[in-house]
């Protein structure tokens, strides 16, 4: 007999006394039956009384053994499958995420605007410090240089000499010319000032031959200055011939570092200016990542600090120590911020993978290794049972340090040396409930 119905014969039994009741006063309603009970009706009556106790004592019964199967149910062993782990040290670390960034990197324009006449580089080419990259149309800026030089030569015959450096302003005629009508004019004046003393000569003529002798002055005077005027011209000239000339030198874009080549922005033909970038190159032979870490662990970092950089998505493990730490802790992010380095020689990894950093903090900690499938998790918190003394399940909240494939790495400050761990742990399985172990793994 199932829990169900015995619950509904409990709560509606088939014979209650209610219902003979309910038909006795029944019969006596009925005009044809007599008054007097004969002996036929008290003997089905008797009858009737029987087999309504009968049929409660059999409901009983029934409900009695559903419970006592129900207890069964619940006091029955859970066979599990157990695992046998043990606690092992490690060095107590710090991991963090960031991202790989080159070493160096540089987007390159010429140093001349002008039109691409040759691209001699591709996406993802490696290139040599001073190999080119792209070269401009030089014919214009070559004879742009000819013609600045063609100038200043031309200045330089001018000024009489063959090199700037053997230029004498004084040496020029015109500077000459005005020294020596200056001479004249000051030998004049001191004649008549010795005339004037002893009263020879009027002071108007005295006075016209100081104002002679100024005007000499300062015609010698401007013709020094032109003369240095015309010799700083002449370098004017000579610095933008220099230029020009070095514009038409600098036609070809060279790589200043060993590199690779991530973009380039030009094509055949087309004009670029100095301003805009024709060449993303990066130096990938060591990489950068670049960490945030949190202000509590900011004692523990040091310059030369070793650390372990896993690859997101590859097997690759590489090895870096702590390069650059910050002056400063960040008020807004409560963060140290640092920089660790790591070779890459041969260009085995690319700028751009998410990386994580396992930084050694010294001392160390104990933690057990589970199996993937001892765990559940729920909401970001793991949860694994182990067996007990007394053969009944202990759920425990643990903390996962590591992930590894099929494994996971635990904190195991708080279980025993030696656990029996849960695998698979059934649906039913509670904290509490009595196990028993079909196998060992």
């Amino acid at each position: 007999m199932s829990r169900s119905s015995s619950k509904l014969a409990e709560l509606h039994p088939p014979w209650s006394s209610s219902r003979v009741s309910n038909m006795r006063s029944l019969s006596d309603l009925n005009p044809k039956r007599p008054t007097h009970d004969s002996p036929r009706t008290m003997r089905r009556d008797l009858l009737l009384l029987f087999l309504v106790s009968a049929l409660g004592a059999s409901l009983a019964a029934c409900s009695k053994g559903d419970a006592l199967t129900e207890h069964a149910e619940i006091d029955a062993p859970i066979e599990v499958a157990l695992h046998h782990a043990v606690k092992e040290r490690i060095p107590v670390t710090l991991e963090l995420d960031g991202t790989l960034a080159p070493n160096r990197s540089a987007k390159l324009s010429p140093l001349v605007s002008g039109h691409i006449a040759e691209v001699h580089v591709e996406r993802g080419d490696r290139v040599k410090a001073g190999d080119p990259l792209i070269s401009l149309r030089r014919n214009e800026l070559s004879l742009a240089a000819r013609a600045a030089s063609q100038r200043a030569a031309a200045h330089l015959r001018q000024l009489g000499v063959d090199r700037i450096g053997e230029f004498d302003p004084e040496a020029l005629p015109e500077v000459i010319a005005a020294k020596a009508a200056l001479d004249q004019e000051e030998d004049q004046l001191r004649r008549y000032t010795q005339l004037y003393e002893h009263g020879s000569i009027d002071e108007r003529s005295f006075a016209q031959a100081q104002l002679m002798t100024d005007a000499a002055r300062a015609r010698y005077q401007s013709a020094l200055q032109q003369a240095k005027a015309s010799a700083a011209n002449y370098q004017a000239l000579s610095a933008e011939a220099a230029l020009r000339q070095a514009d038409a030198a600098n036609t070809v874009l060279r790589a200043p570092f060993d590199g690779s080549v991530v973009e380039r922005m030009g094509e055949v033909g087309e004009f670029i200016s100095s301003q805009s970038p024709a060449v993303e190159l990066v130096d990938a032979s060591q990489l950068r990542l670049n960490l945030a870490v949190p202000e509590r662990f900011a004692d523990s970092i040091f310059e030369g600090q070793e650390a372990e950089i896993l690859i997101s998505g590859t097997s690759h493990r590489l090895r870096g120590e702590v390069r650059y730490i910050a002056a400063a802790i960040d008020e807004a992010t409560r963060t140290l911020r640092i920089e660790v380095l790591t070779p890459n020689p041969d260009g085995a990894l690319r700028a751009g993978h998410f990386a994580r950093a396992r930084l050694n903090l010294g001392g160390e900690r104990e933690v057990i290794r589970v199996p993937k499938d001892a765990l559940s998790e729920r909401a970001g918190v793991y949860r694994l049972y182990v067996r007990g003394e007394d053969n009944r399940a202990i759920a425990s909240l643990v903390t996962v340090i590591e992930s590894d494939g099929d494994e996971f790495l635990i904190d195991a400050s708080e279980l025993p040396d030696r656990v029996e761990l849960i695998l698979s742990p059934p649906r039913m399985l509670q904290d509490g409930s009595p196990i028993t172990a079909s196998m060992e793994g």
